[in-house]
């Protein structure tokens, strides 16, 4: 059943396909038909304008004959096609089909005929078969497509006749419509009766005939008709005007400016139109534009009107008004970004309107009325300038030698102003701290803080902090964040915040610290073997150039040209020396910045750096300087000045090697000293951890995977502290004076032993004898620490008394040697040069210099040890050699005044020598009494650590008065000298008399110093006056040093008088003890020196030293010979003090 179901279905379709296919092709076909007699009878009554009885006939053809067609091709099957009239049947289909596909032949029908049987069957038959058959036929049939047998092919050939029919009537359409048009609306209207029109007609083109007032207006005629004239002319008024042509049948004409409405009339050829209007109509016009605009009071701008201007730009929350004057215009609209502005209508024309800027877009103002409505509007635009985020821009500098100050230089810039600047910081990370800084305020992660800083000014500013963070108690572990941040000063959102880039300053770890300082070190130690290197050259070319100068009569080019290249590698040598003391001053101060060394280290430090500063002298320097000047000169004469400045500098060339060598050695022995305390600190460091761990593993805290890990850890570091000292032991040996070491091989190996048992106990999970080997070895650390400690301490003392002796000894060869050359130039002065005596003065001087040399070798072995000696030390006994040789070599001329002068020269170094030896055993006696303990803050070691009261202003004026009565006997007697002429015994005498003066007046000085301190350290500032007297004090000290004993000296003694009597009413006047102030007074000076009188006579030989003492005498000598007379103080010293 669905089979035939569904056969029926297909011939249903096709069915409607087959009349679908007869309407397509009778609309086809009758278009064709219909448009081509339509045309035809169009294009007769175009030519025949027939009356209307041949119109009406035309019209009823075009009627009748189109419904017959349509309905005959189109109608009648569209009828069958909606089956609302009865079509083909199915046997009629299928012989159509059939026909079409000859496979099927009657085969559909014979299907048909079937199904027809099978209905008409009884219940009673079996139709079984027969519905077999039909199935089977069915199912063959089912694959054919039926409407397939529809033939289109008529179709497209009818559309060939259609399209040129479809054709023809659009294209008559498109170019000559009027040649259809009015004949088909004349058929139309075949009852009407049509009179033939004018030739042309007139037809104007504008539509609306208005204009708006005060412009220009074009009118667009065009005739119409079978004739078309050549000109038109347009009446307006009484006037007449030729418009003009613009193509066939169309003209035009400018109205230039319509004011008002305008009446014309168009007339050609005898042919007249009707009348027009052109209407003027008013237009809406904006006369002016005041606008107003008020910015926020915070921003500082003022309020500003604008005359025609619509442009705007201002700050937002700027108030903005409006004001504009108009004609002709009923509304005023303004917009503003889509959104209309409430605008108000005053008098006279006049509009305003306000609103608050908050953002920028363009606006416009439309004016309009009820004639023209809007007809043109005035477009601008308002840039809104919101309140920009503070900018700020900050720069670092960080000085490489003072880690814990930054420098900061900022600018900062805002569109109105700042309200507020501040600086702040916070731990990302806290280090461990000690007791001492767990006492203060502890640190926490993430808490910013914050410093206020000055408000900057204006809109755009600078500013410079400086951050210290000495105060912060910075630890190594600490990790710090810190940046700037500036307010501005925005009253409409609030106030907004910038910062600066984040930095994170951490100072550096112990580890780094340790590396960076060991590189640094070696950096140094190599730069001062290569000066050293430097030197030596610089002296051999020196040398070379005193021998070449000697040789030559005349100096010739080469010979400048040495010495050129001898100062250029003076020069470098120096900038080399510059740099090395400030590389190592910048390590000193990065070294102890975060780690600082012990107090006795730092002393050590900065005796190094003292004499690192003093390897040239001032004396070498001038004289490089002095040869550069004869150099720029460079005449005849200077040829001999030049030789004798290279003797002189040849000394203190010397002296600069043995200096840099002594440097060195000092630098290699403080640099060991440095890395053995370390060491023994991390030895404690490690049996600490190692004793922590033996807790953690005798309560089995943890497991023991983790234990025995930590445990290995300890034990390669163990082995690498060891290698450490092992590397310390070779770089002792290599110390000019290796210190005292111990042997600890069998310590070390005790430790690794029970060490790496606790290791393999840990394996075996025996946490008691682990503990117990962890203990031990902890405690032998522990040990093998104080042992070395111990060692140091004990070494540094031991080293320190042999130093002290040493020195003593040296000091006492010194002063002999001293006497002994005072002794043969006196002996010689009183020698006739044939005097066979002279011969034996001569062997005695080679004797002293053979002392001498030895002296040398001695002095400059202890210079190497002690740091307390003066750079100069080896400067002077270069001296004393080279004037001893100088001496020496005159004695086979028997020039006795070269000799003498020589060994003047001699006494004089060796009187500078004792002094400064003198003062480095004072130094390390000083140094030796601190480190003992139960020592207080006592003057002298050994004291019984009360310092001495200071005397009052009463006293000192007591003891100046005592030196002004000798100071005016010494001119009496200096003035009577003059006149008779003075002896060598009395020249000497005088010498001595000033040398004890010169002796009293420093220690006067010193007290009226000590004085002024004592006042000033309250802050008060009364010692100010004493201090003003302690320098008048050094004028008259200076004079007597010199034996420069005039009338302005004593007119000075009598000035420093008066000012010690105002200090001492001023002091009497504060209240102070008369009875101390004269006990303080007898303490220290009698009014007639008696006992250093007395003291001075055992030590006349000392004295006499300031015979020999040249008035040119340099300061720094000078200052050292009155420190010396000064420390014999006012009261005989004690004799352990003094040399022997």
């Amino acid at each position: 059943m669905e089979a035939k179901g569904s056969l029926i279905q297909k011939l249903d379709d096709f069915i409607r396909a087959y009349y679908l296919n007869q309407v397509v092709n009778g609309l086809l076909l009758s278009s064709a038909v219909l448009i081509i007699g339509g045309i035809t009878f169009a294009l007769l009554e175009y030519v025949g304008q027939f009356g209307i009885a041949g119109r009406t006939v035309i019209f009823w053809v075009l009627v009748g004959g189109g419904s017959a067609i349509l309905s005959g091709w189109v109608g009648w099957p569209l009828l069958k096609w909606s089956r609302l009239s009865r079509g083909l049947t199915y046997e009629q289909a299928s012989n159509i089909i059939g026909e079409h596909f000859p496979e099927i032949s009657d085969r559909l029908l014979n299907v048909l005929q079937l199904q027809r049987q099978l209905g008409t069957a009884s219940a009673s038959h079996d139709t079984s078969l027969l519905q077999a058959s039909i199935e089977e036929r069915t199912t063959a049939l089912k694959p054919v497509a039926f409407q397939r047998a529809i033939d289109w092919k008529k179709s497209r050939k009818l559309l060939k006749y259609a399209a040129p029919a479809l054709v023809l009537a659009g294209g008559i359409m498109g170019w000559t419509p009027d040649l259809v048009q009015e004949p088909v609306s004349r058929i139309i209207a075949h009852r009407q009766d049509f009179i033939p029109p004018p030739p042309f007609s007139f037809s104007v083109l504008n539509n609306p005939l208005a204009v708006p007032a005060m412009e220009s207006f074009t009118v667009e005629v065009r005739t119409e008709g079978a004739t078309q004239p050549d000109v038109v002319m347009i009446e307006v008024g009484d006037s007449r005007y030729r418009m003009e042509r613009t193509e066939q049948g169309s003209f035009r004409h400018v109205f230039p400016m319509v004011r008002e409405s305008v009446r014309f009339v168009l007339t050609a050829s005898g042919v007249r139109s009707k009348t027009y209007t052109l209407q003027a109509l008013p237009v809406p016009t904006l006369l002016g534009l005041e606008v107003t605009t008020t910015p926020p009071p915070y921003t500082g701008l003022p309020a500003e009107t604008l005359q025609d201007v619509g442009n705007l730009r201002v700050p937002e929350g700027t108030q903005i008004e409006w004001r504009i004057q108009s004609k002709d215009t009923d509304r005023l609209r303004l917009e503003f970004g889509g959104t209309a502005v409430a605008v108000e209508r005053g008098a006279a024309g006049t509009f305003t309107a306000a609103i608050q800027a908050k953002e920028s877009g363009p606006y416009w103002l439309v004016p309009s009325n009820s004639a023209v409505g809007a007809l043109d509007s005035m477009r601008y635009h308002m840039h809104v300038s919101s309140d920009q985020f503070p900018r700020i821009r900050a720069t670092e500098s960080v000085d490489s030698t003072a880690l814990k100050t930054r420098y900061f230089n900022g600018e900062v810039s805002d569109d109105y102003g700042f309200s507020k600047l501040t600086f702040a910081y916070q731990w990302l990370e806290v280090g461990e701290r000690t007791e001492e800084l767990l006492a203060g305020e502890n640190p926490s992660a993430g808490n910013i803080l914050r410093q206020s800083l000055p408000v900057p000014r204006g809109r755009s500013d600078r500013f410079f902090f400086e951050w210290s963070l000495q105060e912060l108690s910075v630890v190594q572990g600490d990790v710090i964040e810190y940046w700037f941040e500036i307010w501005d000063n925005d009253r409409i959102h609030g106030a907004k915040m910038s910062r600066s880039a984040p930095r994170t300053f951490s100072p550096p770890s112990e580890e780094e610290v340790r590396e960076e300082r060991d590189q640094a070190n070696a950096d140094i130690e190599e730069r001062m073997a290569a000066a050293r290197q430097s030197a030596a050259e610089v002296r051999e070319d020196m040398e070379s150039l005193r021998r070449q100068l000697a040789e030559d009569q005349e100096m010739d080019w080469k010979d400048e040209r040495a010495m050129e290249e001898l100062m250029k590698k003076q020069k470098q040598l120096q900038e080399d020396l510059n740099e090395l003391q400030e590389i190592n001053n910048e390590k000193d101060e990065r070294t102890n910045e975060f780690s600082p060394e012990e107090e006795r280290l730092l002393e050590k430090q900065e005796q190094l750096q003292n004499l690192m500063e003093q390897v040239m002298s001032d004396e070498l320097k001038e004289m490089y300087e002095e040869m550069q000047r004869l150099m720029e000169q460079m005449d005849p004469e200077s040829m001999e000045q030049i030789q004798e400045q290279l003797d002189n500098m040849q000394v203190d060339q010397e002296s600069l090697e043995k200096e840099l060598d002594r440097a060195l050695e000092q630098f290699k022995q403080l640099e060991y000293e440095v890395k053995m305390e370390e060491a023994i600190e991390d030895l404690k460091e490690l049996a600490e951890k190692q004793a922590e761990l033996a807790e953690l593993t005798r309560n089995e805290e943890g497991p023991n995977d983790s234990l025995q890990a930590e445990q290995d850890s300890l034990n390669q570091a163990f082995e690498e502290l060891q290698e450490e000292l092992d590397a310390l032991d070779k770089s002792n040996e290599e110390l000019e004076n290796p210190n005292s070491t111990m042997d600890r091989e069998e310590e070390r190996d005790s430790i690794e032993e029970k060490m790496n048992d606790s290791s393999d106990q840990l394996k075996q999970d025996k946490n008691k004898k682990a503990s117990e080997n962890q203990q031990s070895a902890s405690e032998e650390m522990q040990q093998m620490a104080q042992q070395l400690e111990s060692l140091m301490q004990k070494s540094s003392e031991e080293a320190l008394e042999m130093d002290m002796d040493a020195l003593r000894a040296l000091l006492e060869n010194i002063i002999d040697l001293s006497f002994d050359e005072e002794g043969l130039m006196e002996d010689l002065r009183s020698t006739s040069e044939n005097d066979p005596a002279y011969v034996m003065h001569g062997q005695t001087q080679r004797r002293l210099k053979d002392d001498a040399r030895m002296v040398e070798d001695s002095l400059f072995e202890l210079s190497m040890r002690i740091p307390q000696l003066a750079p100069a030390v080896n400067r002077e006994i270069g001296l004393v050699n080279h004037h001893m040789a100088l001496a020496l070599g005159s004695f086979g001329d028997r020039e006795t005044d070269i000799i003498t002068t020589n060994q003047q020269y001699v006494m004089t170094s060796f009187n500078n020598l004792a002094l400064m030896l003198d003062d480095a055993l004072q130094q390390m006696q000083q140094s030796m009494a601190e480190k003992q303990p139960g020592n207080g803050n006592c003057e002298k070691p050994g004291g019984n650590g009360n310092p001495k009261p200071s005397p009052s202003a009463g006293d000192l004026k007591k003891m100046q008065q005592s030196l002004g009565d000798r100071l005016e006997k010494m001119k009496e007697m200096m003035g009577e000298g003059a006149n008779a002429g003075n002896s060598g015994k009395q020249k000497r005498q005088l010498s001595k008399e000033l040398a004890q003066m010169a002796a009293q007046q420093a220690a006067l000085r010193q007290m009226a110093e000590k004085k002024a301190q004592e006042m000033n350290g309250d802050g008060s500032g009364d010692g100010n006056q004493m201090n003003d007297i302690a320098k008048e004090m050094e004028e008259l000290e200076r004079d007597l040093v010199n034996k420069d004993v005039t009338i302005e000296t004593l007119e000075r003694q009598q000035q420093l008088l008066v000012r010690l009597l105002k200090a001492e009413n001023a002091e009497m006047t504060r209240g102070e003890d008369d009875k101390r102030k004269s006990r303080a007074g007898d303490q220290n000076l009698a009014t007639e020196p008696a006992p250093l009188l007395d003291y001075l006579e055992q030590k006349n030989r000392e004295a006499e030293w300031l015979r020999t003492i040249p008035l040119e005498l340099d300061a720094y000598y000078r200052d050292r010979v009155n420190e010396y007379f000064n420390n014999l103080d006012l009261t005989k010293p004690d004799s352990e003090l003094l040399p022997q």
